[in-house]
């Protein structure tokens, strides 16, 4: 893949945030005939050779209407019982706190009991909002959202199992 068809292809442009297959994202700073530059999160400018950008998937965050997040809590077995209360009112706090939560059902909006663990019990907390998933406004909502959760957890008196350490 040349920097031409690169261009053609109109899957990035200069400004745009991406993230290959790969792993690899950032800004793309520069498109040339034969890299690429990104500038990662870190702020390191990096240049790709084009070849290398050849047959992966571009997932481009800036044309991105909507993000996801999604939110692992260990809970402690001796909550067991607290457990379907926690979850109605982890839903209500984010509700409360996050004004553009998709709750239309065209998207998923969960907050169920996943797993019994080893060591604790797995729920997952899975939401999505009208929000481009980079920028100042997701990383806001994304702590809105956690701290909607941490509400719940002290408003039904739940309390979080540690990682145990092998």
């Amino acid at each position: 893949m040349n920097g031409l068809t690169l261009n053609l292809s109109e899957k990035m442009y200069e400004g745009d945030e991406v993230r290959f297959s790969d792993g690899t994202s950032g800004v793309i700073v520069k498109m040339g005939w034969m890299e690429t530059m990104i500038r990662s999160s870190d702020e390191l400018v990096v240049g790709i050779p084009n070849t290398d950008l050849s047959g992966q998937r571009v997932y481009n965050l800036s044309r991105t209407p909507r993000s996801q997040v999604k939110q692992s809590l260990r809970i402690s077995y001796n909550d067991a019982d607290k457990i379907p209360k926690l979850l109605e009112a982890i839903k209500e706090e984010i509700k409360e706190a996050c004004p553009k939560l998709i709750t239309d059902g065209s998207r998923a909006f969960r907050a169920y009991w996943q797993n019994y663990e080893d060591d604790h019990l797995a729920v997952v907390v899975d939401c999505h909002f009208t929000i481009k998933p980079t920028g100042d406004e997701y990383w806001s909502n994304r702590q809105n959202m956690l701290e909607a959760i941490y509400r719940a957890v002290k408003k039904t008196g739940v309390h979080f199992e540690k990682a145990v350490k092998s």
